[in-house]
């Protein structure tokens, strides 16, 4: 954050609490010494936040509890480059789409060897490396070949109607509806 971004908020701070700032160079010196690691946007918009409670309508909230829980521009920076794991193979990924798109191929891998299993008494562990190797469109093919499968040999009424509308997508109003009477 910039030194005049701090005037901002101070100034702000300033026209909402009469009186509180006594010097605003000397409170902008101060606060910058804290803010220049943060952005001042999550710091202007936690201010405006705290300013609308209850508990900050005569004092301002105190730079710490200001700036509590918020991560530096720094620790940003440092989490970009933490690699993500799979939780489900364990495989790890610095980029989150790729990350993303991974974990939906891979968690419905895992759906299918286990329905595999299940409904055709199959294992194909040895074969779950051809699965992310495929085209999407190949894998979507034969994903959907196995909740037919499952559709038709399953007891579970639930699961029966969540197939139906991965077959067939219900309408916003249908699918709240389903999800509501299951909760």
């Amino acid at each position: 954050m910039k030194k005049t971004e701090v005037y901002d908020l101070v100034h702000l701070v300033d026209e909402n609490y009469k009186g509180f700032v006594r010097d605003d160079e000397v409170l902008t010196n101060s606060w910058y010494k804290t803010l220049q690691h943060y952005t001042f946007e999550e710091i202007e918009y936690r201010l405006t936040s705290l300013m609308a409670l209850e508990q900050f309508q005569y004092q301002p909230p105190t730079l710490p509890y200001l700036v509590k829980d918020i991560p530096t521009i720094e620790e940003k920076e440092q989490r970009k480059s933490y690699p993500i794991s799979c939780n489900i193979c364990k495989r790890r990924f610095q980029d989150v789409k790729e990350y993303e798109q991974h974990f939906s191929r891979c968690s419905s891998i895992r759906y299918l060897l286990k329905q595999a299993k299940k409904y055709l008494n199959r294992d194909l562990e040895n074969d779950k490396n051809k699965f992310y190797w495929m085209s999407d469109e190949e894998f979507n093919n034969y994903y959907q070949k196995m909740i037919l499968i499952v559709h038709d040999h399953t007891s579970n009424e639930y699961e029966k109607q969540c197939i139906e509308h991965i077959l067939n997508p219900p309408s916003k109003e249908e699918a709240m509806q389903f999800l509501n009477k299951k909760i």
